[in-house]
């Protein structure tokens, strides 16, 4: 049976929620963002918008446009309702990013082929089409957005092919015309080349996917060492790498970003460890959604002329507790903060080393207060699953209070960043 991998992509997300949640933006152009544009909705884009611009070129360039901040655990739970639907086509569903995922449909005939007008067509002459109009229509009945689906023998393919189909349309690639299809994509196109070897590349007078064909296996590998012999493949779409729908987790980050003001709040120490203990706690609470423990703790600066600060600590005793974890998140930041007193754009923390519960617990006398400690925060997380996240505040984070809208769901924070 032909490998056949789905790739979907939400079209302007960040953009799509808020026109979504205020049905007066629908039509216009609007972005998402805080110094930057995130996320641009089509209306935005005609108007020769840009993600990555600065807001205010973007602003010169739309004088009309609706700058919105974004929400960043409303789009987490909107991703997770696209994903829900697709697990109703197939089990196999790996989350990449926010606003894009893989599915493995090869593994799913009996729904293919109750989705097929003629259910007795060979193999080789079956679309999936059929079943990815079925799928567009049940998110955009589930959640209001549009989707883009891409559909090819590998994750290459697939995910080359999404380009073709935004906005909200389907492109499918037949098995045996891979190399015809991916011939026409610029080299910078190709996923695993990014703009330094894209740029070796085009220096070798080497352009497009069909060109990079022409390259010899040996010289790629000693050109670009591994990532030469994954172009080599990738440009032929063969590439073999499998969609995971549950990768182990290495780390867990949360990050938000705030715009210089006038009056200096975002620069004031207390309200840097209120916000970072807000990541923290976010932070936490997964930690413990997946039965995992940390030993190190890291957390970041970036400040407004690019440069990034950042530092780590790993600890003895691996922990899932959100008071230990934030007050060495807190003493990481204080450091930071002495190193450079340039104003600061972004605060983030990431929590490494991690370990199932089982493993990273080690028993010590006299330790009935510390498990007394671990059953406070199970509790606050049960409290949370049925009343939402903002229904518990940790002391951590009070200082924010009055200063960020905060509702059911927590804090809005203006920079959707949820990472893993």
């Amino acid at each position: 049976m032909d490998r056949r991998i789905l790739h979907l992509d939400i079209d302007a997300f960040l953009a799509s929620i808020e026109q979504l949640r205020d049905p007066s933006l629908r039509g216009r152009p609007v972005v998402v963002g805080t110094g930057v544009v995130a996320s641009r909705s089509y209306e935005a884009k005609a108007r020769g918008v840009d993600t990555a611009v600065s807001l205010a070129e973007a602003r010169r360039r739309c004088p009309e446009l609706v700058i919105c901040s974004g929400d960043a655990r409303l789009a987490e739970r909107y991703r997770q309702a696209v994903a829900e639907v697709v697990r109703q086509f197939t089990p196999v569903v790996e989350i990449c990013s926010l606003d894009d995922l893989y599915g493995d449909l090869t593994g799913v005939p009996l729904r293919v082929q109750q989705s097929l007008a003629d259910s007795t067509a060979s193999d080789g002459e079956r679309s999936l089409r059929a079943l990815c109009s079925e799928l567009r229509a049940q998110v955009r009945a589930a959640t209001g957005l549009s989707v883009a689906q891409g559909i090819g023998s590998s994750r290459t393919v697939a995910r080359l092919a999404t380009t073709r189909a935004k906005p909200g349309g389907i492109c499918e690639v037949p098995a045996g015309g891979e190399l015809e299809f991916l011939a026409a994509f610029a080299i910078d196109d190709l996923p695993g080349a990014g703009p330094k070897t894209a740029a070796a590349l085009h220096r070798l007078g080497v352009h497009t996917v069909g060109e990079l064909r022409a390259v010899d296996r040996e010289l790629l590998r000693q050109s670009f060492g591994a990532r030469g012999e994954e172009l080599f493949w990738r440009c032929r779409g063969l590439d073999d790498a499998p969609v995971r729908s549950a990768p182990l987790l290495q780390s867990i980050s949360r990050e938000t970003s705030f715009e210089p003001r006038g009056d200096g709040l975002p620069q004031q120490r207390s309200f840097l460890r209120a916000m970072l203990g807000y990541l923290v706690d976010r932070a936490a609470a997964e930690l413990r959604a997946h039965a995992l423990r940390c030993r190190t703790v890291g957390v970041r600066l970036r400040h407004v002329d690019g440069v990034q600060d950042e530092k780590s600590r790993t600890q003895r005793d691996a922990t899932d507790r959100t008071d230990l974890l934030g007050r060495t998140a807190g003493e990481l930041l204080d450091a930071l903060l002495a190193q450079r007193r340039v104003l600061v754009r972004l605060v983030g923390v990431t929590l490494a080393s991690l370990a199932p519960v089982a493993a990273a617990v080690q028993g010590e006398l006299f330790a009935e207060r510390e498990q007394q400690r671990g059953r406070l925060f199970a509790a606050v997380d049960a409290v949370r699953a049925r009343h939402g996240f903002g229904a518990v505040l940790a002391a951590g984070s009070a200082g924010l209070l009055g200063l960020v809208p905060h509702g059911p769901h927590g804090f809005r924070l203006r920079t959707p960043s949820l990472t893993k």
